[in-house]
């Protein structure tokens, strides 16, 4: 599975905003690099199954929705299968849809049947008690507070209602990528690539030492990058380029174009840092815990392979009594 790196357009604020700017980009999927459409294969019959059980009309909630893949599963499945789902998605981010509509204009009836609640925690989301026969998250619950949404999550849902989830898994193909993107990063910190970017927007660093030292960064990147086609490392060795063929008055001219750079660079580090924080929750075998607590019982639950060969997470289904 490849790399999940994407560019960002604005300081980081909040503590979603790094997600923010990435949804900003227009991604549907949280990994572009593996899904240039939606999600499909493997992952797309999983979901295709659920949706299959509704009943008729059926409510359902997108949990930690990004710019609504999953969303959009659903209501596909509703279109193609002449079925009415109310899909209500929510994001503590804020999303940006109407990126997808407009980058995706044959999208436009399938969004049409979704209601996004953006910059909305699962922890602050309000709907009428047991209102849902489908609560349904796909790599997000993980970022949430398990012991918080799993009592709302259980009251949003119908009796006999399922939550069903397909989350990070410690033995994942894409950990191992989120595991060499995270040396890569390593390796660009220990080359001081950000440490530089930022002493010279500080002008604490001329032209000249800035050159050199963004030449050293790309030197020592650069074999590893012919040898593995890092996307990280081709992002860095882009943009130094264009940053080596600018004359001194150019240099200052694209000095915002040096702020988003490095923006891109640190919170792209951020969405990796959080995604591997999440993996290492998920190793303990009682995270699902708080949701049984809560009155829902796990009925099911395996692992899932993409292509038949990639193993893309866990996924687990509970219900509601």
């Amino acid at each position: 599975m490849q790399s999940r790196l994407a560019m960002t357009n604005s300081p980081a604020q909040r503590p979603t905003d790094h997600w923010s700017d990435y949804w900003a980009r227009g991604s549907l999927t949280s990994l572009p690099d593996d899904f240039s459409g939606n999600y499909d294969g493997e992952i797309a019959a999983f979901w295709a199954e659920r949706f299959k059980s509704l009943p008729e009309p059926a409510r359902i909630l997108d949990i930690c929705t990004g710019n609504g893949a999953l969303a959009l599963l659903a209501a596909d499945h509703a279109i193609s299968q002449s079925r009415t789902f109310e899909i209500t998605a929510v994001d503590a981010a804020r999303i940006r849809p109407d990126l997808i509509a407009e980058g995706r204009p044959d999208l436009a009836n399938a969004l049409g049947r979704i209601r996004f609640v953006p910059d909305t925690p699962m922890e602050a989301f309000q709907a009428p008690a047991a209102h849902f026969d489908l609560a349904m998250s796909q790599y997000g619950i993980e970022y949430c507070d398990q012991a918080a949404v799993a009592p709302i999550i259980a009251g949003l849902l119908k009796p006999g209602a399922e939550l069903a989830l397909l989350c990070h898994a410690s033995s994942s193909d894409m950990l191992k990528t989120m595991q060499g993107e995270l040396a890569e990063y390593q390796r660009l910190d220990a080359l001081g690539l950000v440490r530089t970017l930022r002493a010279w927007l500080k002008d604490q660093l001329d032209s000249s030492r800035l050159r050199r030292q963004l030449a050293r960064v790309a030197q020592a990147i650069y074999p590893d990058y012919q040898a593995r086609r890092s996307p990280l490392f081709g992002f860095v060795l882009q943009a130094i380029n264009q940053i080596a063929r600018l004359d001194e008055r150019g240099l200052r001219q694209q000095h915002d174009q040096f702020k988003r750079f490095l923006v891109q660079l640190e919170s792209g580090r951020q969405r990796l840092d959080d995604m591997l924080r999440v993996n290492r929750l998920l190793e303990a075998d009682d995270w699902h815990q708080p949701y049984l607590d809560a009155g829902l019982e796990l009925v099911d639950q395996g692992d899932l392979f993409y292509r038949q060969q990639h193993h893309v997470g866990r996924w687990f289904v509970f219900c509601k009594a």
